[in-house]
């Protein structure tokens, strides 16, 4: 075998955690063509089998501990930022990324690297003048896109100021912005979940041809459709996702608000930061906080509620779209995630402009006034959703790849 036909047929994956699922690594590892997953922890198979709950946070089935290679780099720095609750993630992606491009150098493989872990594997591969490709999976929208969007939301709602300053484009140094921005210029292909992301990296400078959309899967084993509607009052409208304006979530309730009605509830299904100073200016409305639900009560909220709304600003997928659609709900949501890559408007659900509560009540007084409309709309979001699988999106991966390197098998191509 040649060192291009070793270049193109595996490659090494990288990233911290159980990011997607493991889904990337296992498409390629399915296809035969991953060479190494390198991260900062896996489970070993025998604990798996005997302990799958334990596990399974740190393991996928089909991927066997002997494809992955662990940084003891990373894996050192983690364990020191929990044991002193202190934050190293750039330090950790930066071990894992050079880790990366050493294993990817010594077994002659391409690389398939997700953002926050190309940098330092791009620029060393462009260094030693490789032919590997150099391929990012780009998990958000571009940072500067991001800092842009969110910088007019300060401005234009002061009192979520504080949690917008708090995002991570933001917190971000001078060089680990720079760095996060440079990743899709120094690739040889970037690969997105969603049209919106693609469109922050042509606007940033990034070939459109040089880009591939695989939208992600959803497990709709663990979002089960619904069989009934909701009762009628009160009209439930769920939000899923981190409570703060990143989300849009001052629109939407800004949204019902205009509304004006006492039958109207917001159920929002939230974890992670709070934003209690946005809560605070909707005090009239009603409102029920659910906080890190389990999945089975959160499924219970999302089969009680009559409309799902994610009026966000920038997402680079969306995933709770997906699951939501998948339970049997139609969506209000924006052009600025996955909406417009899962849903087909008036069919599933409706795309609304960002920063328009006016638009997102007007959808919402129309679910209420032809409810049994809107829940067949719910019901042929269930069976969309059902397209968007995990093995889908497998086979999208393995497709870009095999294009990718097309080139590479064949020189005249």
């Amino acid at each position: 075998m040649t060192t291009k036909q070793a270049y193109a047929t595996r490659c090494v994956t990288a990233h911290a955690g159980a990011r997607d699922f493991y889904q990337l690594s296992l498409a390629l590892h399915e296809a035969g063509m991953l060479e190494r997953l390198v991260t900062e922890a896996y489970a070993p198979d025998w604990l798996y089998a005997v302990a799958p709950e334990q596990a399974r946070k740190r393991y996928c089935p089909g991927l066997p501990k002997s494809t992955v290679t662990l940084s003891r780099g990373a894996l050192y720095r983690t364990i020191r930022s929990r044991l002193v609750n202190t934050s190293d993630t750039f330090a950790i992606d930066h071990c894992l990324s050079r880790t990366a491009y050493e294993v990817a150098r010594r077994t002659n493989s391409n690389l398939f690297l997700y953002s926050y872990y190309g940098h330092e594997a791009f620029w060393r591969a462009i260094a030693d003048r490789s032919e590997r490709q150099r391929i990012l999976f780009q998990l958000h929208p571009h940072p500067t896109a991001i800092r842009h969007l969110l910088a007019g939301e300060m401005e234009r709602l002061p009192f979520a100021a504080q949690s917008i300053r708090d995002e991570e484009e933001f917190q971000l140094l001078p060089d680990q912005l720079h760095a996060l921005a440079e990743e899709p210029l120094l690739a040889t292909l970037c690969v997105t979940a969603s049209q919106f992301t693609r469109a922050t990296l042509i606007e940033h400078g990034v070939p459109a041809d040089r880009i591939r959309v695989v939208p992600y899967g959803v497990d709709t084993t663990a979002f089960p459709a619904r069989t009934s509607a909701p009762a009628s009052r009160p009209f439930r409208v769920v939000f899923v996702g981190r409570m703060n304006q990143r989300k849009g979530l001052a629109d939407l309730l800004q949204a019902v608000r205009l509304l004006n009605s006492r039958h109207v509830e917001v159920v929002i299904c939230g974890r992670g930061y709070v934003d209690y100073s946005m809560l605070a200016e909707y005090r009239d409305l009603t409102i029920n906080i659910q906080y890190a639900l389990p999945t089975p009560r959160l499924i219970r909220e999302l089969h009680q509620s009559h409309v799902f709304v994610l009026p966000s600003l920038a997402e680079g997928f969306g995933h709770v779209i997906l699951e939501a659609m998948a339970t049997g709900l139609p969506v209000i949501t924006t052009a600025n995630t996955c909406g417009p890559d899962v849903l087909t408007e008036g069919e599933h659900g409706y795309l609304v402009p960002i920063r328009t509560p006016e638009a997102i009540a007007a959808q919402l007084e129309n679910a209420i006034r032809n409810p049994t409309d809107w829940f067949a709309m719910g019901q042929l979001a269930a069976r969309q959703a059902r397209l968007f699988t995990w093995a889908r999106f497998r086979r999208g991966v393995t497709d870009v790849y095999l294009q990718a390197t097309a080139s590479q098998l064949n020189p005249t191509l």
